[in-house]
């Protein structure tokens, strides 16, 4: 057993090594449910818990409530783990979502998350009015894979023939542990609005590399403006100093 003690927010424990290979692809998961449009809906909302620890896959990962009180571990097999706000609630392991577009083979995914944390849209409780989640990536230079990543912002957000408007901030390099990572935060303006949501999101995305994973692993927030509230755009820098990687 490898223990990995990080700087007080998250612990990660491998007990396997079932997290090694490449990212499967979104057509092979039979337990994903995706939405047909944004704002992302959660696949599984009565499954999700309210944990300082959470295993899956083979991974254990633990908050410290003496600096998180309050916060949710979240982590799957890509073994990338994160907390989430008091606020939110994480799903069980194995639980999948993300955002999908008609096609004509019915819906298609665009993006698919499993260690999925979400924040349910007052208006529409059905509905989400955030989501976080991590994804893999077969490209190993973290730049490209985040460019990809950034040209899924505009069809993650378009509804029927209204395609929003998509800024990328600069790009923010940092580390996860010893590990190299990539920051970009669109603002996307111009969504299609409705009863339950605004014509705006911000959507970050992070992408570095874990050990014994093949190509990247990307952690996503989308906060979407709601019609009767909206996310707190400081919960991204919160959220994104919480990822831990295996050493």
């Amino acid at each position: 057993m490898v223990v990995i003690v990080v700087l007080s927010v998250v612990v990660i424990k491998q007990f396997s090594n079932d997290t090694t290979g490449s990212p499967i692809p979104s057509s092979t998961a039979a337990s994903a449910t995706v939405p047909s449009a944004p704002p992302p809906v959660s696949s599984s909302p009565d499954d999700g818990v309210v944990s300082s620890s959470m295993t899956c896959d083979g991974y254990t990962a633990s908050v410290d409530e003496g600096s998180q009180p309050g916060w949710h571990a979240a982590i799957n097999r890509f073994g990338l783990a994160y907390a989430a706000p008091p606020d939110w609630t994480v799903a069980a392991c194995g639980v999948r979502s993300g955002w999908a577009k008609p096609c004509p083979e019915g819906q298609c995914v665009i993006r698919e998350l499993g260690a999925v944390a979400t924040v349910a849209n007052p208006a529409c409780p059905k509905q989400n009015l955030a989501m976080s989640g991590v994804a893999g990536s077969r490209n190993p230079d973290i730049r490209a894979a985040l460019d990809e990543e950034s040209a899924l912002v505009a069809p993650i957000y378009t509804q029927g023939d209204t395609v929003p408007n998509v800024e990328l901030g600069p790009v923010r390099d940092f580390t996860i542990g010893t590990r190299p990572a990539v920051q970009v935060v669109a603002t996307v303006t111009g969504i299609a609005a409705d009863d339950c949501n605004g014509p705006n999101a911000l959507h970050s995305m992070v992408v570095t590399t874990v050990p014994n994973v093949e190509g990247s692993v990307v952690f996503l927030i989308s906060l979407r403006e709601g019609a009767t509230a909206s996310p707190k755009s400081d919960v991204i820098d919160g959220m994104v100093q919480t990822l831990r990687s295996p050493a």
